[in-house]
Parts: C-alpha cells; sequence; structure tokens
C-alpha cells in the first residue's frame, strides 16, 4: 500500500538539526592606546646625531689641550709657538664651524642662531609633570633647542631635554675664558685673535684652564643627553 504522505524537503528535514544556540555578538573593545615608537625613534637618532657632534667637538678640544700644554713648555721657542698658535687658531674655526654647521633633517642644534625660535620653557610644552632636567654644571650655558618627545599614548605624556650652544662664545665663556689678547699684553706676547692664546709659556698655561672649561662643558651636555635617552627609551617599552 502506498502511502500519500509528502516525503520531506532537505530544507525541511535539515531544519531541526540547523538549529542551534543563538548567535551572540559581544561588544566592540575600545581601541588600543598604543605609542606612536616611529617618532621616539626618530628623536633618538636626533639625540645620537648631537651626540655624534659633541664627539666631533671633544676631540678637537683635546687636540687644543695638547697642544697649550706643549706651548707651556719652556723649552718652546717663539716660532715653535707661532706654529702652534696657528694649528689653535685653525681648530678654533673648527669648533665654529662645527657649532653652526652640525644639523639632523635641517635642524641646527648646537648654534645659539636657533634659541629665540626652538628653546621653550617646561611650562610651554603641554606635559606633565612641567619640568625639563638641567645637570647643575649646564645651569648658566645657553640653551639653543628643545627637544620634546611625546613618549606616551596620551595627552601631555611627553619628555623634554634642552640641547647646548657650542659657538666658541659659550664653549669659552667666564671668568676662565676671558679673551687671550689680555694675558698676552700683560706678559709682553703678541695678541691673538681667538679665546685661546698659546704664544707665551704663561698664555699657553691660563689656556689649559680655559679648554678644561670648554671640554667639561660638552662632556657634562653629552652625558646629559645619555641619560634622557636611556629615559625616552625605558619610556616607550
Amino acid at each position: 500500500m502506498t502511502s500519500n504522505t509528502p516525503e520531506p524537503t532537505t530544507e525541511t528535514a535539515n531544519a531541526g538539526r540547523q538549529r542551534g544556540p543563538a548567535r551572540v555578538t559581544l561588544p566592540a573593545t575600545p581601541q588600543e592606546k598604543t605609542v606612536d615608537v616611529r617618532s621616539a625613534t626618530h628623536a633618538l637618532d636626533f639625540i645620537k646625531t648631537t651626540e655624534g657632534h659633541l664627539n666631533e667637538l671633544t676631540n678637537v678640544l683635546q687636540r687644543m689641550r695638547v697642544l697649550s700644554i706643549q706651548s707651556a713648555n719652556g723649552t718652546y721657542s717663539e716660532k715653535d709657538r707661532s706654529a702652534i698658535q696657528i694649528e689653535i687658531d685653525q681648530l678654533t674655526d673648527e669648533i665654529a664651524r662645527i657649532a653652526d654647521q652640525a644639523d639632523f633633517t635641517k635642524m641646527r642644534m648646537l648654534t645659539d642662531a636657533s634659541a629665540e625660535t626652538n628653546v621653550k620653557a617646561a611650562d610651554e610644552l603641554g606635559m606633565t609633570p612641567a619640568k625639563i632636567n638641567t645637570p647643575a654644571s649646564l645651569a648658566n650655558a645657553q640653551a639653543s633647542w628643545t627637544l620634546r618627545v611625546h613618549a606616551r599614548a596620551n595627552t601631555n605624556e611627553a619628555l623634554a631635554v634642552n640641547i647646548y650652544a657650542a659657538n666658541i662664545q659659550h664653549l669659552f665663556a667666564g671668568e676662565a675664558a676671558a679673551p687671550a689678547d689680555q694675558g698676552a699684553g700683560a706678559q709682553g706676547g703678541a695678541a691673538v685673535a681667538g679665546p685661546v692664546n698659546v704664544m707665551t709659556a704663561i698664555d699657553a698655561n691660563s689656556s689649559i684652564a680655559k679648554i678644561d672649561v670648554a671640554i667639561k662643558t660638552v662632556t657634562d651636555q653629552r652625558s646629559n643627553l645619555g641619560a634622557f635617552s636611556n629615559r625616552l627609551e625605558s619610556a616607550i617599552r
């Protein structure tokens, strides 16, 4: 006997088996806040470039110191000291060149010519806390550039450091770097145009102290930048 009951279609037969728990849609999670590592890396490159130029200055100043010590030796003649002074003057010009031409993507960070536009106080930078750490030895130095780095993902989460001018008048500023021709005149030696005079043994001896002040200024700035670089790397981890 043939049944007249219709066979269930495939769709009808599978409907029950496909029926399961209702799909639950979870709410979207907020977008994760992340640090722009590229900005921090760019800042670290800026610092490394600046440190490289400061290292050049240190090498030049060390050479000037060696020459001053040689000239302070009583066995050198006036002709010998004149030859030494020629090299000293060339090295002085090299310091001026480095300070004026040192740059990172056209940012000239070591010349005082950039100070008026590019040096900012901490409370102008939008950062919490509003503080730029400055070593006591650089408290009276002329800042030439303020580097602000947005180190984290939120408002005011920034760090900043000052770069200091390395022009001749700033490296040889203060009592220890009085104009060299004053000492030369007092001792009867020849006056020189630059801040370092080695034309007599007495002048050369005084110049050693001036150069030591300049070396310390550059060394302290390198140390300050190195500490800031370490701090920045820690902040972006």
